[in-house]
Order: structure tokens, then C-alpha cells, then sequence
């Protein structure tokens, strides 16, 4: 359990220290964002293969990290694989909407307003297949870390959590990694992140918050620029 703690430490105020440099470099000549792509999906990946090279060679049950074995909800397979491509096939409907809808452009120009993610979204073609594997990248890394790890860690403390204390706990922490986005993302970010949880624990798989974690992003792919809007 010490690397462990050690491992969430290091993600947890290193994260934000990581994405404060990355937010200085916005005004910069030198700032590149397929770079950033580049590097984002580098460390995360990084991190994941760690932690699996740890969990390995410490005898651990890889279906520690993706599954839950007290889920609140009961689905067989079926109806879960039906409802994934039925939530697929709507986002994708949706975003299409999105990128040829004038009022939908409309909205969209609203919500550039925010500059504060502005630096991440993506502009060129070539970025937005990057940003793709950006959001698979996110979709699956930080689900592992910041819902399967995050569980079990704190499910293996010398003293007991309830699995509503974890959620609000792992919650907070992957807010706090999102510091970049100013206290109002941390906010919203933990609340989706309170959501990510209860999805895991709710359906006993780490899939379901996987895939919407990865819809969510890369929404981004198919909106059209700030400039077209």
C-alpha cells in the first residue's frame, strides 16, 4: 500500500503543478497543441503501465481495478452492451447536430467563452484525430486511477470508508487535478466525477464510466471551431 499512496500522491499534487506549467504557456510563441496531445496521452499511459507493472508483480487481480463486486444495480451483459450503443449512437446523432446546426453553432460560441479550457480544444484536422486518442486516453486512464484505483485504495485502509465517503473523497481528488480550469471546473469536474463513481459502483463495472468519460470529451472532435461559429 505504501507505492500506492505514494502513486496518488504524485498524481494528485503533481497533476496540478503539471497542468499550472501547461497554462503558462498558452500566450506563448512556442506553445503547441498536437504537443500537448502528444504528452498528455505519454504521461497518462505512462502512469497506467506503472501502476498495472506494480499491480502484476504484486499478485493483485487486474478485475480489482475494473470490476465491483457489490454493485447497487443489476444488468446482465446484454442489456449493458445494449444500452453502451444506444448512449453511443445518441452522442453521435447529437454532435452531428452540433457541428451543421446554426442555433447549435450558436451555443457553442456561448460556451467558448470559457477560456480557461480553451488552450485543449482542438482546431485543425490533425488535432482533432489526436484529440480523439486524447479523450480514449483520458476515457480509460483516468477511470483506472481516479475510480478503480481509488476504490480499492481507500476500500483497503487500515480503518473503514463508507462507498459514499470514498465517492465524495475520489471525487474532490480528481477535481483537485483539474485545478487548471479555475475553482468553478474543480467544482463541476468533481461533480462529474461523483457521477463517474456512482456509475461504477452502481453497475460493478468500470466500462460504463469508461466509455461516458470518453463521449463526454471528445465531443470536442465533431463542435465546430470558435472561428466558424
Amino acid at each position: 500500500m505504501l507505492f500506492l499512496t505514494f502513486f496518488l500522491l504524485f498524481i494528485v499534487v503533481g497533476y496540478p503543478i503539471w497542468d499550472y506549467f501547461y497554462m503558462k504557456k498558452i500566450n506563448s510563441n512556442q506553445f503547441v497543441r498536437w504537443r500537448l496531445y502528444s504528452e498528455i496521452m505519454f504521461v497518462q499511459w505512462g502512469l497506467v503501465i506503472i501502476l498495472l507493472i506494480f499491480w502484476s508483480s504484486t499478485d493483485r487481480k487486474i478485475h480489482d481495478l475494473f470490476i465491483y463486486t457489490e454493485p447497487f444495480l443489476k444488468f446482465d451483459t446484454e442489456t449493458l452492451v445494449s444500452a453502451a450503443i444506444g448512449v453511443i449512437v445518441s452522442i453521435l446523432i447529437i454532435a452531428l447536430i452540433f457541428r451543421f446546426s446554426k442555433s447549435a453553432k450558436e451555443k457553442v460560441s456561448e460556451a467558448h467563452q470559457d477560456e480557461s479550457i480553451q488552450f485543449l480544444i482542438p482546431k485543425t484536422p490533425v488535432e482533432r484525430f489526436l484529440f480523439f486518442w486524447v479523450s480514449v486516453t483520458a476515457g480509460v486512464c483516468e477511470e483506472i486511477i481516479f475510480r478503480g484505483l481509488m476504490l480499492y485504495y481507500f476500500s483497503h485502509l487500515p480503518f473503514d470508508l463508507s462507498i459514499f465517503a470514498i465517492g465524495l473523497i475520489s471525487s474532490l481528488l480528481f477535481g483537485i487535478v483539474h485545478l487548471y480550469q479555475g475553482w468553478k471546473g474543480v467544482l463541476q469536474t468533481a461533480y462529474l466525477g461523483a457521477i463517474l463513481f456512482f456509475l461504477y459502483v452502481g453497475t460493478g463495472t468500470l466500462w460504463v464510466p469508461i466509455v461516458l468519460h470518453f463521449l463526454i470529451d471528445v465531443k470536442f472532435v465533431f463542435l465546430p471551431n470558435k472561428e466558424s461559429v
